[in-house]
């Protein structure tokens, strides 16, 4: 067996906006007249994001052929129809700079209930985030930070006038809530929540909320509400700044409230605890068109002295109207957000936005916002007949866009501006699961990833000097500097110190962008000192054996259930791959790169295992459960040199491994590489399947962290998975954007090897890839797939039917590899299987993908399995290959029909379309106590009869 292999040498190898969208049948009883609102719901979300039409005008206006794309088309708008207290994966909008989580009732502050997972371990909300907003944690985390959060600034309450009053908020009963219709616009970028309220009294009104976080301009928000009440009489508007939402703040300058000089606005100022950031949320109210009697209603009172801190850091404003029944009457709040991260006078500039966003007017700011998202979906990804995939995708999109922002200073955490989870810091997440794929789409948004690493810097020479290395060493979680010993929260296991593998990602995420954009000035100001740092600390981690070669000890590769082990592969051929990069970068630019770059990069071990000819994952390594990906990282992003048999091998030997409760991202480089590979079969889908369906929640089809409710089951410190996990999305969407067109970007030429799984073979689009000042849109069909340059200089691709250029007006045409085509005497393989029921991620077609690797696995004992061959065949021999958990009995059946079967006690041959497998597993709990496992699946091979 060979234990170490020496590093190889590089080269080896129209909705004008969203209209909302009303009642589809009122209740029972007397009838009560339709006002221009309710017509306006019946036009089904097909008008604009503008301020509601006259009486006059409700009706649609004509079609118009210049319009921008519907905001609310098919595939764009996710939406609730019913309210589930359940369900805590609400809404949100972001601009990247703030984001808002909305509540089910449309607006204001909300609890769900639970707690987060680590390391806050706190009670979940919904948040609202600005981008690099740090202060010091809670107790339980010992003084280091977490991300803060301001007071909620979605509230526009509505309470009915006359001797009865009662108040429409967050907190209002789902039982007084009808005709529910909550959407979340992803092309337009808005949450539009409609809705029917009965007060107390029994006096119903029609509610519609619009949130947005303004795309056009980061330091602005709005919340509009458009009311049509079916009763005459009084009512008041409160709009709130509500510190119930304020999380790690403390009050700071003028007590809440308003500015004298500038009726209509309120403003609340805070400081971030530890930090001292000083920042302000300001909110201007407005009466819209047809509410011109809306006067202030009396001001609430400043917080009283020893008020709470969330009592301190709230302020109210109100206007109150008279308003008749079946009228529509419309208010909006302008929200400005800023902080001494990015103003000298925070109150001033937070004032001055909201005053500047309502001076505009909703129409204006609302059009202004929703062509800066028409922009960011010119990069699309397009699956043709899968509208639930493609729903997915548009999701998982939409989370990045919603956190990330052009010029930002601030990384991606986890979950991005969505919530505190993980305490809203940054990890490995951002450079290697979300990073990609945004570099491929939006290297404008994704630069703000790798500036980070820069702007940080500083913190990680500090923290390499006091740990005793030469260079940068970055600390593996970080928020507002990168100081490792007030950020970091891992110490015990010591992830803080042995998660090494961070220098070489950010590393690669640095070379990456180079590779993207040949931007030498942005290398020579901003990336060279981080891949000279990041090399020179490799260089001095690094120890020399007595044969010469090197070892990095006592380190924790990306799989966290193993902790103090040396030389983990990925670890060191990152560190190698970092050198190198170094290497290259100081030639391109004229700078000198020490000799003992090459020499460690060269002469790192590499653990290989000669005998099973796969990677080991760390020096000693016995095959043990892993939490997620790591040494299939070796094939990509890293794309270490390896034969295409060690490549499969070391895929199929570490999938098997996974521990299946562990992170949502694992399955996307699964896929990834096995698209690269291409093996016989259509493992590919499987594993795309497997990176998204046990993770979708909630009708807006979030990602949770894991399939269950712990992430990863041999983690002491998992908790609840996080949500919204961005670092699953991104990992799904490289699937589309590095699996399936094979993407790789080179000095000069882009890498590009097409292919598709029979399952999407209808077709997949991308528009808008960004290579070096090039745009241009790959088409994958069936058979083959075009490559159109929309826009730029010519475009060199290397392919594997050789180098071609591709220029406007002349497209490449390559041939889309499809694996599930290769000859194969199995006649179920990659057909159409479902099932009585699947455990997450071990779905139906595992059993028919032509990889044992892989399995389908009932959620209960008993399960049945239906292949569905296509066209009726003589079959011959039946064989089903199972997991280490065999059935207890199993049953095969073929049937012509699908609806009348029979046994197999044939002689060898029998026409069938339809084959099935009954099989009942063990129904005795397991040790412990414990549910007994299930039988698994891994292949059911069908042979035609000779």
């Amino acid at each position: 067996m060979d234990h170490t292999q020496r590093t190889p040498r590089q080269g080896d190898r129209n909705d004008r906006g969203p209209r909302p969208e009303p009642p589809a049948a009122r209740r029972s009883g007397p009838r009560r007249p339709r006002g221009p609102l309710a017509a306006l719901l019946a036009g089904t979300l097909l008008a604009a994001l503008a301020p509601a039409a006259a009486p006059s005008a409700a009706a649609d206006p004509a079609p118009d052929a210049t319009a921008p794309p519907s905001c609310t088309a098919d595939g764009w708008a996710p939406t609730a129809t019913a309210i589930d207290p359940e369900d805590s994966h609400h809404a949100y909008v972001g601009n990247g700079y703030l984001g808002q989580r909305v509540p089910p009732n449309g607006t204001g502050y909300a609890a769900p209930g639970g707690t987060t997972g680590w390391p806050l371990k706190t009670p979940e909300y919904d948040g609202s985030f600005v981008s690099g907003l740090y202060a010091k944690g809670p107790a339980n985390l010992q003084g280091r930070q977490a991300i803060a959060a301001l007071p909620t600034w979605t509230t526009l309450d509505v309470t009915t006038g006359g001797p009865h009053p009662d108040t429409f908020s967050s907190a209002t009963a789902r039982g007084r809530i009808s005709h529910y219709r909550q959407t979340l616009s992803l092309r337009c970028g808005f949450v539009r929540t409609a809705l029917t309220w009965t007060a107390a009294d029994g006096r119903v009104t029609d509610l519609v909320y619009d949130v947005l976080a303004d795309r056009a301009d980061a330091h602005t928000a709005a919340v509009r509400l458009r009311m049509t009440p079916h009763w005459s009489g009084e009512t008041t508007v409160t709009d709130t700044l509500d510190g119930r939402g304020a999380r790690r703040l403390r009050p700071a300058g003028p007590a809440p409230g308003a500015d004298g000089k500038r009726p209509g606005t309120v403003a609340v100022g805070f400081r971030t605890d530890g930090t001292g950031t000083a920042g302000t949320v300001a909110s201007t109210l407005r009466a819209g068109p047809g509410t011109p009697d809306a006067r202030p209603a009396p001001r609430a009172a400043a917080p009283r002295p020893g008020a709470t801190t969330a009592e301190a850091l709230t302020a109210h404003q109100a206007l109150t109207l008279p308003v008749r029944r079946g009228h529509t009457y419309e208010l909006t709040k302008y929200v400005g957000v800023d902080t001494a991260l990015t103003s000298r006078a925070p109150r001033t500039a937070a004032e001055t936005a909201s005053r500047r966003a309502a001076d505009s007017g909703w129409a204006a700011l609302s059009a202004r916002h929703r062509a800066a998202w028409q922009k960011l979906w010119r990069s699309d990804i397009e699956v043709a007949g899968q509208p639930e995939l493609q729903s997915w995708i548009r999701s998982a999109q939409y989370g990045l866009l919603a956190s990330t922002r052009a010029g930002s200073a601030n990384s991606i955490g986890p979950t991005g501006l969505t919530s505190d989870n993980y305490a809203g810091e940054i990890f490995w997440d951002a450079e290697t699961w979300m990073y990609p794929g945004l570099l491929a789409t939006h290297p404008d948004l994704a630069r703000s990833v790798v500036d980070y690493r820069y702007r940080t810097r500083d913190a990680a020479r500090a923290n390499a000097r006091r740990l005793g290395y030469r260079g940068l060493f970055y600390s593996w979680t970080s928020g507002s500097t990168g100081d490792l010993w007030t950020e970091c929260h891992s110490w015990d296991p010591p992830h803080c110190t042995t998660q090494n593998h961070l220098m070489g990602d950010i590393s690669l995420a640095a070379w990456q962008y180079y590779l993207a954009t040949k931007d030498t000035a942005w290398l020579k100001s901003r990336g060279w000192p981080v891949l000279a740092g990041i090399a020179d600390f490799w260089a001095s981690r690094a120890t020399r054996n007595p044969d010469g070669s090197y070892s990095i000890k006592d380190v924790a590769g990306p799989d966290e259930y193993s902790n103090g082990v040396d030389d983990a592969v990925f670890t060191n051929a990152g560190a190698a791959t970092a050198l190198r990069h170094a290497t290259r970068a100081a030639a391109l630019l004229g700078e000198p790169a020490p000799a003992a770059w090459k020499t460690v990069a060269d002469r790192l071990r590499i653990p290989y295992d000669g005998t099973k000819k796969v990677f080991e994952q760390y020096a000693g390594y016995k095959g043990t459960t892993i939490k997620q990906a790591d040494t299939v990282l070796l094939m990509y992003p890293l794309q270490w040199p390896m034969t295409r048999q060690q490549a499969a091998a070391t895929l199929d030997y570490y999938a098997a491994r996974t521990d299946p409760d562990g992170p949502a991202m694992t399955d996307s480089v699964h896929a990834v590489d096995a698209a690269a590979l291409g093996e016989p079969g259509c493992v590919t889908h499987t594993y795309l399947q497997r990176a998204i369906r046990p993770f979708v929640r909630g009708p807006f089809a979030e990602f949770s962290e894991a399939r269950g409710a712990k992430a990863g089951a041999g983690d002491p410190h998992a908790g609840r998975p996080a949500q919204d996990f961005l670092t699953g999305k991104g990992g799904f969407l490289q699937v589309f954007t590095h699996g399936l067109t094979g993407l790789r970007l080179d000095e000069d030429r882009v890498h590009l090897d097409p292919m598709l799984p029979p399952q999407l073979a209808a077709g997949v689009t991308l528009r808008g890839l960004h290579w070096q000042g090039r745009t241009f849109d790959v088409a994958l069909g069936a058979h083959q797939t075009t490559v159109r340059l929309t826009a730029g200089p010519a475009l060199p691709l290397a392919t594997p039917e050789g180098d071609k250029l591709v220029s406007r007006g002349v497209p490449a045409v390559l041939k889309t590899r499809r694996p599930d085509l290769a000859a194969t005497t199995d006649v179920a393989r990659c057909a159409t299987a479902t099932a009585t029921s699947e455990e997450p991620g071990l779905y139906a077609g595992s059993a028919v993908d032509g990889n044992a690797t892989t399995a389908w696995v009932p959620d209960a004992a008993d399960g049945t399995l239906t292949v569905d061959l296509g066209r009726t065949v003589t079959v011959g021999r039946i064989t089903p290959h199972w997991t280490a958990t065999r059935p207890a009995s199993y049953v095969v059946q073929v049937s012509q029909d699908g609806r009348h079967w029979t046994g197999t006690g044939y002689a060898g041959r029998s026409p069938a379309r339809y084959v099935r497998i009954v099989v009942h597993g063990a129904t005795r709990p397991g040790p412990g106590g414990k549910p007994a496992p299930r039988p698994g699946l891994t292949e059911l091979e069908v042979t035609r009869a000779p």
